[in-house]
């Protein structure tokens, strides 16, 4: 009983720690030049799994607080600006990108 226990915690521990580190990976190539021309199966994973649902929570959340802003956003001119940023780019982050690209 404790070694099954023991073997899930392990292995949870491992595709947590992969998943976790993947991230820095994919962004360390950009950073130094290294150009992916297609994304990779890790990459397309990583997005389906984990970036597509938070993008979609980021949407729904800047959704709310472009809601909640709307008015004073009127009031100051930047109602293009705030809703651009709160629903914009989530949206195209999560609906209009392809997969793995970043």
């Amino acid at each position: 009983m404790f070694l099954k226990k023991g073997i899930v915690i392990g292995i949870a521990a491992i595709v947590l720690a992969g998943i976790v580190g993947l991230p820095p990976v994919v962004w360390a190539q950009e950073m130094y030049g290294q150009q992916i021309d297609k994304p990779t199966g890790t990459e397309i994973v990583f997005d389906f799994i984990i970036a597509r649902p938070l993008g979609f929570v980021g949407l729904a959340m800047g959704t709310t607080f472009f809601i909640a802003s709307f008015p004073l956003a009127v009031i100051t001119g930047s109602a293009k600006n705030t809703a651009s940023a709160l629903v914009g780019e989530p949206f195209n982050f999560t609906f209009v990108r392809g997969l793995g690209e970043y």
